[in-house]
């Protein structure tokens, strides 16, 4: 139930009753009223509080962290507009009361909360979602070669990483901006590189160092086909650091390339299972596109093109990571780029890594182009529709003009007209001409 009125009740409906709610309180301000307006104002004052509380509630109930939740501006912006309510809305409040200085100032506060509270509407509706900065603990895991899965470690071990001689591969996540800088302080690179290479927008790319190449990839979400999350890895010879700033398993038991070091085994590895995430991500890409292709052109709903241009830009991120892995990929085979330890071997692994990386790409691209062509074909019939009623109106404006002139000129004033016509005459001659005009209409196919 809570969950069907925090939808209902969204950003941008509670900015409408904000606005409505701001125009209300300032109606007893700025003009006098009668006694039942005034008690009309209350009442909807009244709902809409009413409505601001039911909206809090619901979200606090499914809200996923309850504390930030209260702790956010904009919901104790919300508390204020409720409890500021209670002192001037109550029933028992007498009019002589009700209009004391004091009171009106505190509805005059009120309003003004509520045009604070409508703006936040407006910046619900056009803002993109950001994810929550990571709370809590880190997550670290260690990965060695004879073992069969990760073992949780402790977050000593992932500073002492850099001083270590163990073959593992050391993997946190779930980092807040402070684990970070003390994460780049301990192996020793400025933080600026951290930070950069695990934004939201960050693309795949090599970095080679002195001591460790820094390779940066992004893994395809399994839920959300719109999330990407970024992941560093410092790469050297015999051991391998992964950093993700949000909670993220990438470690697995590497097959294939046991002639490989470690270091650049684990990382190709990994890239070969981020590319499986994308082919799973291309599928599903696809079978989105097909369900907007069943939608008839002339009957698609008004939701349709928010889900094309937000498949479209899916499609988009997919394709430029695709893009950027493949240059990075061919680079590493031909050996132009190259990982500490990667040999031959290493390499021809690489080139077929490319390929595949190659083919995901092509398949990515095709579906985008047909995306965009589904978007023109709704654009254009949406548009042909749209020209045929302005055809219509036109016509209509046209064949109703006729009438009107020649009353104005013969038939309103036939009494006094100089003309030698009777009414019927001005009828029938009118007629006559409305009727040529829907001819030529008709022979230039606008009623079609």
């Amino acid at each position: 139930m809570f969950g069907r009125a925090a939808r209902i009740l969204s950003e941008a409906v509670m900015g409408f009753l904000a606005l409505g709610a701001l125009s209300l309180g300032l109606v007893p301000l700025l003009f006098p009223v009668p006694p039942g307006v005034s008690a009309g104002i209350d009442l909807a004052e009244w709902i809409i509080v009413g409505l601001f509380a039911l909206e809090y509630v619901a979200h606090l109930a499914v809200a996923p962290d309850r504390a930030r939740f209260v702790a956010d501006p904009w919901r104790i912006l919300d508390a204020a507009i409720i409890l500021a309510a209670l002192a001037s809305l109550l029933p028992f409040v007498s009019d002589s009361a009700r209009n004391m200085l004091a009171l009106r100032i505190l509805r005059l506060f009120r309003a003004l909360l509520f045009g604070f509270r409508a703006g936040r509407g407006l910046q619900g509706t056009f803002a993109t979602p950001v994810r929550p900065v990571p709370s809590g603990p880190p997550r670290v895991s260690a990965l060695g070669e004879a073992d069969a899965a990760p073992r949780t470690a402790e977050w000593s071990r992932l500073l002492a990483w850099s001083t270590g001689t163990a073959r593992e591969w050391v993997h946190a996540s779930n980092l807040d901006p402070q684990r970070l800088r003390e994460l780049a302080q301990a192996v020793g690179i400025p933080s600026v590189v951290v930070e950069a290479g695990l934004h939201e927008s960050s693309y795949p790319r090599l970095d080679a160092g002195a001591k460790w190449t820094a390779l940066t990839l992004s893994v395809p979400s399994k839920e959300d086909i719109h999330r990407r999350d970024p992941v560093m890895l410092l790469v050297a010879e015999d051991d391998l650091l992964s950093v993700a700033l949000h909670p993220l398993e990438v470690q697995a038991p590497p097959s294939g390339g046991d002639a490989l070091p470690w270091g650049p085994r684990c990382a190709l590895d990994l890239v070969r299972r981020i590319l499986a995430r994308n082919e799973d991500l291309s599928g599903r890409l696809e079978a989105a596109s097909r369900a907007l292709e069943e939608i008839p052109a002339g009957e698609s709903p008004g939701s349709f093109f928010e889900e094309t241009f937000r498949l479209k830009r899916a499609l988009s991120m997919a394709r430029g990571d695709l893009w950027r892995l493949r240059s990075l990929l061919e680079m590493l085979g031909d050996g132009r780029r190259t990982l500490p330890g990667l040999d031959e071997e290493g390499r021809r692994l690489a080139g077929r890594l490319a390929e595949e990386a190659d083919f995901l790409y092509e398949t990515v691209d095709n579906l985008r182009e047909s995306v965009l062509s589904l978007i023109d074909l709704h654009i254009n019939v949406a548009a042909h529709d749209t020209n045929r009623f302005m055809r219509l109106v036109a016509i209509a404006s046209t064949l109703g003009l006729i009438p009107a002139i020649a009353g104005g000129l013969l038939g309103m004033n036939l009494l006094d007209s100089p003309w030698p016509v009777t009414l019927g005459q001005v009828a029938f001659a009118t007629l006559v001409l409305i009727l040529a005009v829907l001819y030529a209409f008709l022979a230039k196919g606008w009623l079609r």
